[in-house]
């Protein structure tokens, strides 16, 4: 784990550098959020103890919005530009971002499950999981724009945001769903409880 932390202390320092060499208006914001998901991550580690498959793709994520937010393509932030089309970039980190938050959402629900969960209903919550916490990151986005002049686009804007976290969050539980079952699963297979 400490490759992990080591990567994206570095990754952080020079998105840094380069937004405030260059005079990014989001410089400061996005390398606060990055250093706020780590530290988030880690208190949740404290309980969880996440795979190391899961922290790569938790610092991946951390790279590709600092990099949104603090990037510019013509003097505008990457998250605005068109990246497939008329698709902006925003678009596929909301679908990558609720991709791997999927396995962390799956790790931390089977954590405090314990033995003889129903899998089907545990990749429901985690589902859900996922699209509240893609509902508080709107919320928050919202009292942003509210306080500030950084606009996030309108009502459409933010439903497709939304669309792209229900994409990616399938995606990430259809591969947990077709796993096969370890021990630890199969012994609970015929409890239909979600929880103790």
């Amino acid at each position: 784990m400490k490759a992990v932390l080591r990567f994206t202390a570095l990754y952080a320092a020079v998105l840094f550098a380069y937004g405030v060499a260059v005079d990014s208006p989001l410089t400061y914001l996005y390398t606060g959020i990055t250093a706020l998901i780590i530290a988030t991550f880690l208190v949740f580690h404290h309980w969880v103890r996440f795979p190391l498959s899961v922290w790569w793709g938790i610092s991946l994520i951390g790279l590709v919005n600092m990099i949104g937010g603090v990037g510019l393509i013509d003097g505008e932030p990457v998250y605005i530009a068109g990246f497939v089309g008329p698709i902006p970039f925003d678009k596929f980190f909301h679908m990558a971002a609720a991709f791997v938050l999927a396995f962390v959402a799956w790790h931390v629900l089977k954590s405090f499950a314990g033995e003889g969960y129903h899998r089907g209903g545990m990749l429901v919550m985690a589902f859900l999981v996922v699209m509240g916490g893609g509902a508080v990151v709107e919320i928050a986005e919202l009292i942003g724009s509210a306080l500030s002049d950084v606009s996030v686009g309108d009502y459409g804007n933010n439903a497709l945001d939304l669309v792209a976290n229900a994409i990616g969050a399938l995606a990430g539980l259809i591969i947990i769903g077709v796993r096969k079952f370890d021990r630890s699963e199969m012994s609970g297979f015929h409890d239909r409880r979600l929880f103790r």
